[in-house]
């Protein structure tokens, strides 16, 4: 008979990054990079560490009704103004203050479509809904888009303002989209007035449907960056044209048709990022670089910007996608893209959010937001109790216009399952310790888990701690807490179980800086039973 040697437990100690490859749903918990997370909530990953979120603060109140479009004016000048549309109005709400009198009463509604587009004239915002007259903003004020010879100011002929849905700019020309049809309008080039000329882009959708929108994507295709013209249907086809003038035979020509997914409801279901054009659909967030698949593509790219979290978005968009609200929006300044997701409950709408950096995930709450755009490079957001608020602002949720007021913001993640270096065999955790850099200390709940076990919902620890900075030659050394920038926040707490793989989830309310940057294990290796 041959006997089994025992063998002498092995106490070691290891340091596990923090989850900055963001929320992984597509992944074996048992193949998951530790690095991942299996929930992440209101932390956003960074490449060194994940921190908490920052807040959002009131910037214009008193809209009467809910938000449902921002948009934002540049002039040549670099003057800049905020608009917000809200029941049947529009408001400046470029100071931060409660809003003024409407700008214009009596639309019929508060969802409209935006395009920016400078000429030799100045700057002007394009504003239209499918059914009121259009609006044309520039440095002379508010005019309005109506149908007429083309020739007065701001009338347009061929194509009724009141039936354009959807605008983008293409090669200097202003395109518009006709409600309800296959059909794209253009005007001469420069121009944000004239007579419009219609194309067909019917016959190359074969699965039927309406054009849903026009975006542009720049290619390069070895002779330089060159903007294309992206037309796709409401049932998934994306036709893509090179070129600059739709009449010009020889020049104007079709690029390929590609299957992208019906896009989610609404007209704001596309992104542009850097040169690449991102569609929000039904199959997720689709890159068309990713899906050219001829020689012109230099530079192989996924063709889904989601796949990560694919999952999850497929089962968001199974049950919301007939709700208003969807949005994808490019935050340059963040290197963030947004992805707005309505849920018909009242408080609970939210956002994935990826790192264009690092193209991890996470996913934010406690944002009720119904549009986004970005005023002054800074992301803001609208609600349905008509406030406008600034995002990314400060450490806390729901500051009032006077600075006053706020929430602490709850983070909650399980990082990715680790075998810490020993595949197979059985650990037992006794001691370990997240580590953050602060700027005030944080209060947090935290458990070891083993096995693949999902936990939802920790906890946190009560309240962020108190602030209780100390002035100069007043305080106890060793005890007083000073300020001065942020610092290591470490400390060992107890684990309990045992277990072949090991998971950290922590649940903490902050209201001031916090970077989670590593977990520290110290465990004793066993045997593989």
């Amino acid at each position: 008979m041959f006997a089994t040697k025992s063998t002498a437990a092995v106490s070691k100690v290891t340091t596990v990054p923090a989850p900055i490859g963001g929320l992984n749903v597509r992944d074996s918990l048992a193949a998951m990079a530790e690095t991942d997370a299996i929930i992440l909530r209101n932390f956003w990953p960074q490449p060194y560490g994940v921190s908490v979120r920052h807040g959002y603060q009131e910037w214009s109140t008193g809209l009467g009704f809910p938000v449902y479009t921002l948009g934002t004016w540049s002039s040549v000048t670099g003057a800049q103004k905020l608009f917000g549309w809200a029941g049947d109005s529009m408001y400046d709400c470029s100071a931060r203050a409660p809003v003024g009198t409407a700008l214009l009463t009596g639309l019929v509604n508060s969802t409209w479509q935006l395009a920016g587009f400078t000429n030799a004239a100045g700057g002007h915002l394009l504003a239209v809904n499918g059914v009121d007259d259009g609006i044309c903003y520039n440095e002379t004020g508010i005019n309005r888009l109506v149908l007429g010879d083309g020739v007065a100011a701001y009338t347009w002929k061929g194509l009724d303002p009141k039936k354009a849905i959807q605008l983008t700019v293409h090669q200097h020309r202003v395109w518009a989209v006709e409600l309800n049809t296959a059909i794209g309008w253009y005007l001469p080039p420069d121009a944000i007035y004239g007579e419009f000329k219609p194309f067909d882009f019917g016959p190359l959708f074969w699965r039927g449907g309406y054009l849903s929108f026009l975006a542009t994507w720049t290619m390069d295709d070895g002779n330089g960056a060159e903007d294309h013209l992206v037309a796709v249907s409401s049932t998934g086809l994306a036709a893509v044209y090179a070129g600059i003038d739709p009449e010009a035979e020889t020049t104007w020509s079709l690029v390929g048709v590609y299957n992208v997914g019906a896009p989610v409801k609404g007209r704001r279901a596309y992104a542009k990022v850097a040169g690449d054009l991102y569609i929000l659909s039904q199959q997720g967030i689709v890159s068309m670089a990713g899906l050219l698949v001829s020689t012109k593509v230099n530079q192989q790219v996924a063709a889904f910007k989601s796949d990560k979290i694919q999952y999850l978005m497929s089962d968001l968009i199974g049950k919301y996608s007939d709700l208003a609200g969807w949005q994808l929006s490019y935050v340059p300044k963040i290197n963030m893209l947004l992805c707005n997701v309505p849920t018909g409950v009242p408080g609970a709408n939210l956002q994935l959010a990826a790192n264009q950096i690092t193209e991890a995930w996470t996913q934010f709450s406690g944002m009720d937001a119904t549009t986004w755009n970005t005023f002054g490079d800074q992301p803001f957001f609208g609600d349905y109790n008509g406030v406008v608020h600034v995002a990314w602002e400060g450490s806390m949720d729901g500051v009032l216009l006077d600075g006053t007021s706020g929430n602490s913001i709850f983070a909650e993640a399980q990082q990715a399952y680790s075998y810490l270096n020993a595949l197979g065999q059985q650990k037992q955790v006794g001691l370990y310790r997240p580590n953050f850099i602060v700027s005030k200390s944080v209060r947090f709940n935290s458990l070891v888990m083993y096995d693949f076990a999902i936990f939802e919902g920790i906890p946190p620890d009560g309240l962020p701690v108190p602030e209780s900075a100390s002035v100069w030659g007043t305080g106890i050394w060793g005890e007083a807490i000073w300020h001065g920038g942020s610092f290591p926040q470490r400390a060992w707490h107890s684990a309990v179980g045992v277990g072949v793989a090991v998971s950290t989830a922590i649940g903490l309310r902050a209201n001031s800086d916090a970077l989670w940057v590593s977990t520290d294990f110290s465990y004793i290796i066993g045997g593989i039973l």
